[in-house]
């Protein structure tokens, strides 16, 4: 193990609608690079973005089959795929005064959705029924020093989010 110096960056990336949307919290400009894994060996594969600081941008996305990988600095990483519109939408934020990340999950149709959410660090799957409202889930990331890899899955769509959320001092890394 060996220490690490805290980036000077917070930021979030989620799939709303129909776009990617990439949020900065900070006045650190950020470096994202996106993805389109269904136009792998096109033109279109790739987009790199440079999010200005306190600022938020969106890429359209193609919503009815998508597969998309976005990479930022300190193994941050969004993977959303699917092959329908999603009847789920799912958002991750980062708390760095509180040391956890905040998912939220709304329901936009009418029907019961049955979606897991994996943590990727302990193994843990749960399983949840939710109805037709909103589900905030709390994940404290102190045992993992910051660090995060959760999954989600409902029956057509998968969200990826993994990272480390900065605490604003030095950490410990594993190696």
């Amino acid at each position: 193990m060996k220490p690490s110096i805290p980036l000077p960056c917070n930021y979030d990336v989620n799939l709303k609608s129909n776009k990617i949307v990439m949020t900065n919290l900070k006045e650190t400009p950020v470096s994202l690079i996106i993805y389109d894994k269904n136009k792998f060996n096109t033109k279109d594969y790739y987009f790199s973005f440079t999010l200005p600081s306190n600022d938020e941008i969106s890429h359209t996305v193609d919503i009815e089959k998508y597969s998309y990988e976005i990479i930022g600095s300190n193994g941050f990483v969004r993977k959303f795929k699917g092959t329908k519109k999603t009847e789920l939408e799912v958002t991750l934020s980062t708390n760095i005064s509180t040391h956890e990340v905040d998912i939220k999950l709304i329901n936009l149709s009418t029907n019961t959705l049955n979606i897991s959410l994996e943590n990727k660090y302990t193994d843990y799957i749960s399983e949840l029924s939710l109805n037709a409202h909103e589900e905030k889930i709390n994940l404290n990331l102190d045992k993992t020093k910051g660090w995060y890899d959760f999954k989600i899955k409902s029956n057509t769509n998968s969200w990826h989010f993994a990272g480390r959320v900065e605490f604003e001092k030095s950490a410990i890394d594993s190696i």
